[in-house]
């Protein structure tokens, strides 16, 4: 039987970490699987926390904190979190260890602005938002991801499949 990880999707809002986190939990479906989705976690245990720094540094370390409890219980674990900075990201391999598979969702902010699901973009360009990730707040590129998912020109089946076919060719 292979051991329980935590699949920590990352990259820009829009980047299409939600949406890639619910299909890879399908198709993980005959196992445990929870989601960890930030915007949800911030509608809950993480509503007291902003967008400062500190406080999405907290926001990150409650959830794979989180995600570690959900491990230990024999869970996939797949979280959706913009997750900008290196120092969060190695904070994340502390708290995880071996259980935490870093995959950077790849999407130019360009393809994210043209999605907008939420309308948050269009709310950058009127001001209306200000310290967002990609714009006024930086976005870190990743030192060293686990895995590095292009989802330009693809479809969220050939994107699953590559993290499917990952997580299952590593000695996990």
């Amino acid at each position: 039987m292979t051991k329980k990880k935590c699949l920590w999707l990352f990259g820009l809002s829009g980047a299409g970490k939600t949406t890639l986190a619910n299909a890879l939990a399908d198709k993980l479906s005959t196992n445990k699987v929870k989601i960890l989705d930030g915007d949800i976690l911030r509608k809950g245990i993480n509503n007291n926390l902003g967008f400062s720094n500190e406080d999405r540094f907290e926001n990150v370390r409650r959830t794979a904190e989180i995600a570690k409890l959900f491990i230990e219980e024999g869970y996939w674990v797949v979280v959706a979190l913009i997750t900008p900075f290196e120092v969060m990201r190695q904070n994340n391999r502390k708290i995880l260890g071996e259980d935490y598979i870093e995959i950077f969702i790849d999407t130019p902010i360009a393809l994210c602005e043209q999605r907008d699901p939420k309308g948050l973009y269009a709310k950058v360009s009127q001001r209306k938002i200000t310290n967002f990730t990609g714009f006024d707040s930086p976005f870190e590129i990743p030192q060293s991801p686990n895995l590095i998912l292009k989802t330009v020109d693809r479809t969220i089946e050939e994107c699953v499949k590559e993290i499917i076919v990952f997580i299952f060719s590593e000695k996990l």
